[in-house]
């Protein structure tokens, strides 16, 4: 359990860091935002997807 807490928390600050990197890229120019959200997108669907998660949340709610 202590694993996917640690998967879990590793994910949320992945997405903590695309959000910051994003909005900075944005400041900087709008050509560059566009390839951000692409990057972002990428690696949003490289790493877990949501009905993986929705099961993970399952469980860690559940305290199986």
């Amino acid at each position: 359990m202590g694993y996917e807490m640690l998967q879990f928390d590793m994910i949320v600050a992945a997405e903590i860091s695309d959000r910051i990197k994003e909005q900075h890229d944005e400041a900087n120019s709008k050509i560059d935002a566009n390839r951000a959200v692409a990057r972002r997108n990428q690696k949003r669907s490289e790493r877990i997807s949501q009905k993986d998660m929705g099961n993970f949340m399952e469980q860690w709610a559940s305290g199986e």
